[in-house]
This record gives structure tokens, sequence and C-alpha cells, in this order.
């Protein structure tokens, strides 16, 4: 290296050696910063030069081996002169074997489903369930391992996430409605007898009645397979050991399934390519389970009571039960981790600091996410309980199990006891609270009163059990105290909400806002100053008061005195004139029954120098059912709230008193409100689903028995849908029809008539739609109102009379035979 051993020495960076050092000792002057590439350190003499600014570099050394490490003047290099790539190894360059690794996809139908499945669940919300949970229910269920794929990733889904347990108990509930009949089901046919011994050693009778088992696992795609045969006879004679014949591989070959059928011990899957050849698969039926072969354990004599009983246990619904059987089952599971940490805390003084801490923490997660799991699925289980997937019987073997009771035998009556081990831990407190929250009120019901005493007696005991946490004790207080409540939570449980209900919570707190604002402006209770002269009266005189009389806080600005430490005023008793006389109280002087300030008496004497400011008079919000004052809304802000008011009414369960209330807001200060929203659902009602088209026609007529709409706001678009009506058919054939729904509950209201009608229809050009809209008319009458509404409507001599100008008696005459 470049420099000698002192000079390494005397320098503390230089660590590598020489290699970017230079001549400078301890005690001399420092020499100029050396910037040249690899200067100040590096590798071997990399950085080591005499060159300065300004002049030319000089020409590079060879360097034998590798320096040092340098100090912080970076690092030097190789230097390599001759700039081979790699100078220093000798290897053949990399060839690549036609064996290599490459990446591939799994293109299996399982693969295939899996991935659809997860991408469904992982966009599934509350605000696109229904389209989402609709493309579930149409994947194809092909296998019953594909079932229970499915089962299992909406199972893991649900329980990870808790807050949407209803949702995803939902989604079972419609899958288990589509998925009632299992494509994969298949019958065999035997010849074993369906009397025998499970167990027993086979027999069969050839010329016995045949038997039947099912099976849902039969493939087509087994590896190896016998074959190609010219007949089925050939096959079946093959596999009873007629004829030997070596297996040969399927390759890629398409087959479909032929026959199924078990014959002297032997089961036999014949198959059919698609030229006509059969090829078959066969093995004693005693190595089914080892050849992955599933069978019903149970033999039976009917073809149908077979097939009955295999759509029975293959529905999703009882696939469901099995998975939530095992996944409470799994409660087990803490016993293997309670082991574990038993074990570590035996052995937590031989481990280092670190160690303990790495231990620690990873028990600790393994316990959070065991619980979270439980947790999760104990809500699960209850969702699908509250939705009739799952019978009350199991939920109280959940109820008990982590009660830790089981049922006395012997008893005459219903009687629990404590198991042998009948120790519960923190999770299973927690757990039991949490199932009670879900279910309690749909569980506690008469039929169930005698298991539900057993309960809470147990559950009284552990509520004063001192030896349990105070977090589990209150738990089970609060459960006592909410039973006894008619099973009503003291605080809301946030659930997953969809933007319709977060936007609907937002504006019940605005409105709750707006009230309150309203009754402060309105008035209060008192009138004059502060203290006794005030009365109980109102806000009368136009000051706000409170019990005392009065707003203490304006004390100051509206008498214009100084006040002292207090807050007081100092220059004049506020308290009032004392009681007064009858008269006092009724002009509003100082006694109890002073509203506050009359001009009859005029304001209290104010100093000459200092007059108080004229009374500032309160701002009047306008009232939530006035059509006057306030923010005037505009007519597309009325139609978006009457979409969303629309929305409201159809997922709230049409509670009308919301609607009412939503109404009063949408009429927002606009005279034409009314009409505006009628006009917006008669438009909609022409292109919109029949659910919604209901919803819309319900919500005009509860508006205007509630005197939120008028006449008038109902006679202008209806007059306009008749008049246009046969430009509507253009675009929805079916536009006569939904029209004669719109006008059907008014008629029937008297709100429209028969003359109003006439009217309106002779305006359309085309009489045979003039014949149509009263046709119609009188058809939705008499579905939605019954006969005698459409007779009492249409069948009146006045009416008749008109209808017949305005068709022609031969035509009314025609429709009144048909409908009438």
């Amino acid at each position: 290296g470049g420099g000698n051993m002192g000079r390494r020495q005397s320098s503390g960076r230089n660590r590598g050696g020489g290699g970017g050092g230079s001549d400078w000792d301890r005690g001399s002057q420092m020499p100029r910063e050396n910037r040249g590439r690899g200067g100040g350190g590096g590798r071997g003499d990399g950085g080591a030069n005499d060159w300065q600014r300004g002049k030319a570099p000089p020409p590079p050394r060879p360097v034998a081996g590798r320096g040092g490490r340098g100090g912080r003047g970076g690092r030097g290099g190789r230097h390599n002169q001759n700039n081979d790539p790699f100078p220093d190894d000798d290897f053949d360059p990399l060839v690549r074997n036609a064996n290599r690794w490459v990446p591939s996809k799994d293109n299996s139908v399982m693969a295939k489903v899996e991935k659809q499945v997860k991408g469904l669940l992982n966009k599934i919300t509350k605000e696109k369930f229904d389209r989402l949970a609709g493309q579930l229910c149409d994947i194809q269920i092909k296998s019953y391992d594909m079932l229970t794929l499915m089962i299992r990733l909406v199972y893991e889904k649900a329980i990870g996430e808790p807050h949407f347990s209803d949702m995803y108990a939902n989604l079972c509930y419609q899958l288990s409605q589509r998925v009632k009949k299992s494509p994969f089901i298949q019958v065999i046919q035997s010849d074993e007898d369906p009397m025998a011994e499970p167990g027993a050693e086979y027999n069969y009778d050839e010329g016995g009645s045949a038997s039947f088992r099912w099976s849902n696992d039969v493939s087509t795609s087994d590896a190896e397979i016998l074959g190609p045969f010219e007949s089925e006879d050939q096959c079946i004679d093959v596999a009873l050991g007629n004829d030997d014949t070596d297996p040969t591989q399927r390759g890629e070959m398409e087959l479909t399934l032929h026959r199924l059928l078990i014959k002297r011990g032997n089961f036999i899957k014949i198959m059919r390519s698609g030229d006509g050849k059969f090829y078959m698969v066969c093995f004693p039926l005693s190595q089914a389970e080892e050849c992955g072969q599933q069978l019903s354990t149970k033999i039976f004599t009917s073809e149908i009571e077979c097939q009955n009983d295999a759509t029975k246990m293959n529905t999703f619904k009882r696939s469901l039960l099995n998975k939530c059987e095992d996944e409470f089952n799994k409660q087990d599971i803490y016993k293997d981790w309670k082991e574990e940490m038993k074990e570590y805390k035996k052995l937590k003084a031989t481990l280092s600091e670190s160690e303990q801490k790495e231990r620690e923490e990873d028990l600790e997660f393994r316990r959070m996410k065991i619980k979270k799991q439980m947790l999760g699925n104990i809500r699960f289980i209850g969702e699908l309980y509250k939705l009739g997937m799952l019978k009350e019987k199991i939920m109280r073997f959940c109820i008990q199990s982590l009660l830790k009771l089981e049922e006395a035998e012997g008893a005459g009556y219903l009687q629990f006891k404590n198991v042998e081990d009948d120790e519960m831990d923190e999770e299973d407190h927690e757990a039991l609270c949490n199932l009670f929250i879900t279910i309690g009120s749909t569980i506690d019901n008469p039929k169930a009163a005698p298991y539900m005493q057993a309960y809470f007696q147990k559950i009284h005991v552990l509520g004063e059990d001192k030896s349990l946490s105070s977090r589990s004790r209150f738990a089970y207080q609060d459960l006592i105290d909410m039973r006894s409540k008619g099973w009503k939570l003291r605080r809301k449980v946030e659930t997953a909400k969809t933007l319709e209900e977060i936007r609907k919570e937002a504006e019940r707190e605005e409105r709750m806002q707006q009230q309150q604002s309203q009754q402060n402006n309105y008035g209060g209770r008192g009138g004059g100053g502060r203290g006794r002269g005030g009365g109980r009266g109102g806000d009368k005189g136009g000051y706000r008061g409170g019990r005392g009389g009065g707003d203490y806080r304006n004390d100051n600005r509206e008498s214009g005195g100084r006040r002292d430490n207090r807050g007081y005023d100092n220059q004049y008793d506020n308290r009032g004139g004392g009681r007064g006389s009858r008269n006092d109280r009724n002009d509003g002087g100082g006694g109890r029954g002073n509203y506050g300030y009359s001009p009859n008496r005029g304001p209290p004497p104010m100093p000459s120098s200092r007059m108080a400011p004229p009374p500032v008079a309160p701002k009047i919000l306008s009232a939530p059912g006035g059509r006057s004052g306030g923010e005037q809304f505009s007519k597309e802000k009325i139609e978006i709230r009457a979409k969303n008011m629309r929305d409201e009414f159809m997922n709230e369960g049409r509670d009308e008193k919301e609607l009412l209330l939503t109404m009063d807001e949408n009429l927002g200060g606009n005279e034409k409100a009314g009409n505006i929203i009628v006009q917006l659902y008669a438009d909609k009602s022409m292109d919109c689903k029949a659910p919604e088209r209901k919803a819309m026609i319900d919500i005009l007529v509860i508006l205007y028995k509630a005197g939120k709409l008028t006449k008038s706001d109902i006679e202008g678009p209806m007059a306009d849908m008749v008049e246009f009506i046969d430009s509507f058919v253009v675009d929805s054939p079916g536009a006569i029809g939904f029209l004669g729904e719109m006008l059907a509950p008014f008629l029937d209201m008297k709100v429209l008539d028969i003359k109003w009608l006439c009217e309106k229809t002779a305006l359309l050009m085309n009489k045979k739609d003039q014949k149509e809209v009263i046709h119609k008319a009188i058809l939705e009458m008499k579905k939605a109102c019954g006969d005698g509404s459409a007779r009492a409507v249409f069948g009146g001599p006045n009416e008749v009379k008109a209808l017949e100008q305005l068709l022609g008696a031969g035509e009314f005459q025609s429709i009144a035979a048909q409908c009438l």
C-alpha cells in the first residue's frame, strides 16, 4: 500500500492501509484535500496520487491484490487496467437448461373459481351487495369440492370481518336458496344387500332387486384408465376379472361419464370418449376410501330415496352447518396455545432478553388471532341463526358449551349440571356475552323459557363472582340489564353502513340541530333581568329569558351599566321590581309573570351618557313544515332530494314517519316543490322496475293523505303524462299500463275524476291510444283497489256518458263488458 507503517499507525482514519493515505503526520500542517476519484481511502492504492487541480491526471499504476478498506474518502476499486468484465474470474457462461423452471398459471377449474370468488368477496360492500351477491349465486357449482371451497372462502371472510357478519350471513342465505339441487350428485346402482349390517361381509344376490348408493365426488379426470373397449359389457367383464388389461395414461383425452355401478364388490366407473369408445376405472369396494372415492354409508332400496337423501346431505345449508360445527369445535386450539405458554414460562429464565421479547410477541399475536377468529365465528353463527339458517337446538348447544353446562340425565324435568372441566377463560366469557347480544332477542322466547332460566341462573352467579375480572363481571351485569329491558342495547353497536345510511344519519343530525336552533330562537322561559325579577314567560317581548328571566350574559349590553367582577351591573339593580302587582305581571314589569321587554312600559332607565343599543331581533328560521321562508331550494336540489327520499323509503322498511319528516325538508321553501316531486316520479315510473314504481306511487299517496301534496300538485304532472303518453310508448311499450298504475289510486281517492281523465285523453290524436288508456286504467284500478272501486269510479251514469262521448258507445261497452 502507499505510505509506511508508521504513517498508517499515526492516522486513525486509514483503517485499510495506505490505499487512501497521504504524507501528513500528526502535528504537521494538514495537506490539501485530495478530491481525485477514489482519493482519501479506497482499496489498494486506488486513491493515492499527487494530482492537483489544474494539472493533467497522472497515468494509472497497476496494482496487485486488494488493499485494505479506506477511511471516509470512499472506495478505491480494483483499478482494472484492461477493462475486462471479470478479470479475476474465469468461468463458462450460463447455459439455459431445457428443463429450467418457468412461471406458469394454474388454469384448473378450481383455481379459476377460487380467484373469481375471492375477487367478488374483496369487492363486496353493503352498497354493492345485491349486484355482487347475484354474481356469486350465478357461479355454477360443478363439484362438491367447489361447494366446500366457496363455503370456506365466505366463512373465512366473515370471521375475519366481524362488522360485516350480517352481510355475509345474508349472502349465505341467498346462496342456500339458489344452491338447493346439486348437479354433481351421482346415484350408483348396486347389487348389495340393503338389510346387511354396516361393516358386515359383502353379500350380493344376482337375482335380487337392485339397491343404490350415492356419491358427490365422481370425476372423469383419472390419470390412468382401462380401455378402449367396444361395449359396456366388455368393461364390466374386465372389471370382474374375466379379462386382463393394462392401464393406460389418459393424457388430454376428454371423457364423459356413462355409467356407475357396484357389482360383486367392485366399484365400476364407465366413461365414453368422443369417438364412441368406452373406458373404465375399477377397484374393490373395500378400497374406496384409499382410492379417494366418496360413497354414502347407507344403502337404499329405491333410487328416489337415495336421490332425496343425497340432495339433503349436499345442499349449501347442510355443508355450511358442517362448517359451523367444525369451526366452533376449534375452540380447543387454545389448549395448544396454553401448553406452549406454560413451556415458555419454564424456559424463560434460560432465554436472553431479546429471545423472551420475540417469544412473547409471537404468543400474544397468536392469542389475538385465535380470539378474533373465535369471536368472529360466534357472531357469524348468531347472524345465521337470526336468518333461520341454523336451528335453535344448535344455538343451545353453543351456549351450553360456553357456559360449561350439560343436561342432567335421569331427572324428570329439565335440569343442568356443570361439566367436569368447568373452567372458563376470559375469551369464553366474552364470546358468551357477544352471542347473547347477537341472538338474545330471537332465542329468548316462551318456548325456550326453561333453558333461558337455567342459563341466566349461572350468568347471575358469574356476574357476582369476585374471582373473575371486572370486565367480565360488568359484561354479565350489562347482559342481565339488557334482558330485563327487552334486549335493548345500552349503546348502539356500530355496523357497516351503506352510503345512503350514512347520508341519512347526517341529515337526521342536521335536522335535530335545526330543530334545537328553532326552539332556542322561538323562545325560552323567562323575561327580564337575571334573578328573581324575571318570570317564566316566553320570548314575547323579543328577549331570550331563562328561569329567572332573561340571559344574564346580555345584561351589560342591554343596560349599558358597568359590571363588577362577578358580571353584574353595579349601577342598576337587575333583579326587577319585586313581585309586583297583577297588572305589573301582565304588562311586562318585574314580577314572576314578566314575559320580557314590553313596548308599553319602555326599557329600564339608562344613563344619559350611554344609551343601550336597540335589541337585535332573533333570527327566525322557517318551520320544517312550512313552504315559505328559509333557504329556497332549486329544482335540481329538490329532484336530488326526491330521489334520495324514494331510496330511503324502499330501503328503510317503508317508514311513513321518516318519509314525512324527509318531505318537510325537501319542500325547502319552494312553493312548487310538490309539483316537482310528482313530475319527477311520474317520469321515472315510465322507465323503472316494478318495486320502484310501486314505492313512488305509495309515497305520493302517503304525502297527499298527510297534506304534503295538493290536488294541483297531482293534476299538472298527470295531465302531461296522459297527453304525451304516445311518445313514451315508443321507448317503453308498457308505458300505458304504467300510466294506469299511477292514475288508479288518485282516481280512487277522488283526486282525479273521469271528466278530467276524458278531457286529457281526448288530446291524444290516435283513437287506439285513447281506448288503451281507458282500458289499462280500469284494469289497474281493479288490480290495485278491487272490482267494487273500479265499478264505482267508471260505472256511474255521468262517468259512462263521458266515456261514451270519448270512445263511442260501442267501444266503451266492449271495454266495460270485459273489465266491469
